[in-house]
């Protein structure tokens, strides 16, 4: 006679993933997000609150940026705590539903 063998529990281990969606500076809720586009050497980004309506078009990104660093620069640059090398501009609506159409349309050709 024996003891029962004893079952081992699997240790599963969670893998980390970029986040696609930040908290919003200016009202707090969970729905920022931020495109990256690359054309002729260039990179932009484009910051948008699903939320509060918030704009922000980002240039002159550097390659090695991801959407965290981009975040974290955004986050710097809207609290006035640090100069950053990344240029950005709150832009309108309009603004920005005639630049993304000029890039799609080019991308499209």
């Amino acid at each position: 006679m024996g003891r029962r063998r004893k079952r081992y529990k699997r240790i599963v281990k969670k893998v980390r993933r970029i986040p696609s969606v930040y908290q919003c500076p200016q009202c707090g809720s969970r729905s920022l997000t931020i495109e990256i586009k690359s054309e002729a050497g260039t990179r932009i980004a484009y910051i948008r609150c699903g939320h509060c309506g918030l704009k922000v078009l980002a240039e002159n990104i550097p390659e090695i940026y991801e959407t965290p660093d981009i975040y974290g620069k955004f986050i710097d640059f809207y609290t006035g705590s640090e100069e950053t090398n990344v240029s950005f501009k709150f832009i309108e609506s309009e603004e920005l539903s005639t630049e993304v159409a000029e890039e799609e349309d080019i991308e499209g050709t």
